[in-house]
């Protein structure tokens, strides 16, 4: 039993980074705009660098979000293999 504990508590770590993650993402995806205003050379540059800097950092956390949502997945999936694999093959206490 204690192996369960054991996944189930580093598949809680697991999905409170996840969680954490996405989190992050959207509130800079947040900060995004759709359009540019075209009025001042020096206002348009600033906040083409401020675009770029906010989606490259978007882009970095693509790869992390994805590789921690497949682990927690097959960690989860496993749990419910080991769960229901030890209540199958462990057979009931006696009376």
């Amino acid at each position: 039993m204690t192996t369960l504990i054991l996944m189930g508590s580093a598949w809680g770590m697991i999905t409170l980074v996840l969680a954490g993650l996405v989190v992050y993402r959207r509130t800079l995806t947040s900060h995004e705009t759709d359009w540019i205003a075209l009025t001042d050379d020096a206002k348009e540059e600033a906040a083409i660098k401020a675009q770029t800097i906010i989606e490259a950092r978007t882009r970095k956390l693509t790869f992390p979000i994805r590789a921690l949502g497949t682990l927690s997945l097959v960690l989860l999936v496993a749990i419910a293999g080991f769960w229901l694999y030890h209540g199958v093959f462990t057979p009931p206490p006696m009376p």
